[in-house]
């Protein structure tokens, strides 16, 4: 087993951050915002310069894309990313194009796909050849089946009909909980988890490179899950911010622009990709307090934070509170070691453009009822 690094928790800026790497590794990560290649909103995808250059070979690229949840944002900038890095890319996302799924983003948005040159269809993973005709493709990535009996059709087509990759989006929270943090490629899984039973059918499918990636909580343009607006509708209304005690749990929050990051570069890199297993995440953590004091910044707030224990204030925590109760953060180590990724995001920077949103939608004003919120600040005080 290689050995793990040591976990250090530092301050800055009122909030906790953890890096999983040594210091100089991670400073490392945050000053690559000048080596970003960007555009503007509708237009290619702002990508590492890095990735730009692993595309040495054109690829035809289709994406089977989730109609919901927090993982369609994923597909939404890897086609982008995939552009930008000189791949021709088609979009199949799952359902029918007229369902009201698409009037959310970032469907709302595949116009910005289809300027850049993106073909974007809709049909069924049980039956891709239906909804892409003769086309064929050099690499396919599965972004939405959790469970074998759907992502095993779309990997039956892919290699029937040539495909040279298989990319599969899994999900960290297939690890066995630890008390060993973080999480590091190779560590015990839920060996009954659906996205685990998909991973051993590709490993012995005979394809001629496959990789999964394992994403956890994610932000970002374009994503149509709450994660940090759980912290945002809290904040802006000057509610106080209920966390499970004892607030120092450590999580990790990834900008989808780091995961489209990594899935491009394993494009570019098919070889240096095969067989592995990718913890698809970025690659600094954050507590739980810490998290909402970066938010509370963000908004231009002070945080006000109450820590409660569950039990004691007779709730479900799994209801009460958006993350797991508990330490929970992978390490991308086989993204560094095998792809040369780096992150090019920050966290605290991050929240301030997606506040700047959350209040551009009008949802500081939107009507929210906090009741479990109310029955926990109540037991509190009693």
């Amino acid at each position: 087993m290689s050995a793990r690094p040591s976990l250090s928790l530092r301050s800055s800026n009122a909030a906790f951050s953890f890096s999983s790497s040594q210091i100089a590794g991670s400073l490392q990560g945050l000053s690559v915002h000048g080596n970003v290649v960007r555009s503007g909103r509708a237009g290619a995808a702002a990508m590492p310069l890095g990735v730009r250059a692993a595309a040495a070979e054109a690829k035809k690229v289709l994406i089977v894309n989730t109609n919901s949840g927090g993982h369609a944002v994923i597909g939404f900038w890897t086609a982008k990313d995939l552009v930008a890095a000189g791949h021709t890319v088609t979009v199949l996302t799952v359902g029918e194009e007229s369902s009201d799924k698409m009037k959310k983003q970032p469907f709302s948005r595949f116009n910005e796909l289809r300027e850049i040159g993106v073909t974007t269809v809709w049909g069924e993973p049980s039956d891709v050849g239906a909804a892409v005709g003769s086309a064929t493709f050099d690499v396919v990535l599965d972004n939405n089946g959790k469970t074998l009996d759907v992502v095993q059709p779309v990997a039956d087509w892919a290699k029937a009909n040539g495909a040279k990759q298989f990319l599969f989006i899994s999900s960290a929270g297939i690890y066995k909980s630890s008390f060993e943090q973080p999480h590091v490629e190779g560590d015990a899984v839920k060996e009954d988890a659906g996205h685990k039973q998909v991973e051993d059918y590709l490993a012995g499918l005979g394809l001629e490179s496959w990789a999964s990636f394992r994403p956890q909580y994610m932000t970002g343009d374009g994503n149509n899950k709450d994660c940090e607006e759980w912290f945002f509708d809290r904040i802006s209304r000057d509610r106080p911010v209920c966390i499970p005690a004892p607030g120092i749990q450590i999580t990790n929050i990834s900008h989808v622009r780091d995961l489209s990051s990594m899935l491009t570069l394993a494009v570019g890199k098919p070889e240096a990709a095969n067989g592995s297993i990718f913890n698809a995440v970025s690659d600094r953590g954050t507590t739980f307090d810490g998290l909402v004091r970066m938010c509370a910044k963000a908004a231009g707030k002070e945080a006000n934070i109450v820590h409660y224990d569950p039990k004691a204030a007779g709730v479900d925590a799994k209801k009460a509170f958006p993350f797991r109760n508990m330490h929970f953060y992978a390490e991308p180590r086989a993204a560094k070691t095998k792809l040369g990724w780096e992150s090019t995001t920050n966290l605290a920077e991050d929240l301030k453009e997606r506040y700047e949103e959350y209040v551009k939608i009008g949802r500081d004003k939107k009507d929210i009822k906090f009741e479990l919120d109310d029955k926990i600040l109540e037991s509190v005080s009693a």
